[in-house]
C-alpha cells in the first residue's frame, strides 16, 4: 500500500488527492504521510508525528482486509488545519 505517481494532483484549487496502491505492502499511514508532507512540501520527517492525530495501528487495521470489503470502507480525521479522508477505493484526500 503506497501512494502512487499520481500524487500532488489538486482539485478545486485547495483539495490534494494521492491514490494508494493495495498491491504493494507500504503502510496507509505512508501514504498519508506522504500526501501531507506533499502540501507541506517538506520531508514527512518533518511534519508532527501522524500519531498524534490519528492511531497508526488502528489506521492500517482498519484498512486490512478483502479488497471487496474495503470497497465501502474511509475514515475522515483532523491533522492540524487538514481535513485527511482515506477510503478503501485508495484515495487519499487532504483539504
Amino acid at each position: 500500500m503506497a501512494a502512487t505517481s499520481e500524487r500532488n494532483v489538486r482539485m478545486d484549487g485547495s483539495l490534494h488527492r494521492s491514490d494508494i496502491d493495495w498491491d504493494r505492502r507500504e503502510p496507509v499511514s505512508h501514504a498519508v504521510q506522504a500526501a501531507l508532507s506533499d502540501v507541506e512540501d517538506c520531508s514527512a520527517m518533518e511534519l508532527d508525528p501522524l500519531a498524534d492525530y490519528v492511531d497508526p495501528d488502528a489506521l492500517e487495521a482498519f484498512f486490512t482486509g478483502d479488497p471487496a470489503e474495503l470497497a465501502g470502507r474511509g475514515l475522515t480525521f483532523e491533522y492540524g488545519e487538514y481535513t485527511v479522508h482515506v477510503d478503501g477505493a485508495g484515495r487519499v484526500l487532504v483539504d
